[in-house]
């Protein structure tokens, strides 16, 4: 856990996995006891050579056992499958860690 201006923030890395059957790519992050802790999750997705940094608030990930993200930022379409909720949104959302710090 670090803290980010003043709010308290769980770094995870995770890499992109190819998932069957269609073959696309995501990243497989995992919302669990330590994530829930903190105020601020921040979701690293590595690609070969290529990072994104996802900033999503815990509000936004409370009943939720994981998040998959697609590796190329946009998800399947032609799906029947459709994401309960688009992560994508979050890509670089530096400008929300700059809420009221916690307190202490």
């Amino acid at each position: 856990m670090v803290l980010v201006n003043g709010l308290l923030c769980i770094i995870q890395v995770r890499p992109a996995l190819k998932f069957r059957p269609n073959g696309r790519e995501y990243a497989r992050l995992d919302v669990g006891r330590e994530i829930r802790r903190a105020q601020f999750a921040l979701f690293a997705v590595r690609r070969s050579r290529t990072m994104k940094l996802y900033v999503i608030p815990l509000a936004h990930l409370r009943n939720i056992s994981s998040v998959y993200i697609p590796a190329n930022g946009k998800y399947a379409t032609g799906s029947s499958k459709k994401p309960r909720k688009d992560w994508t949104g979050y890509e670089e959302a530096w400008h929300l860690l700059t809420l009221t710090p916690c307190q202490d």
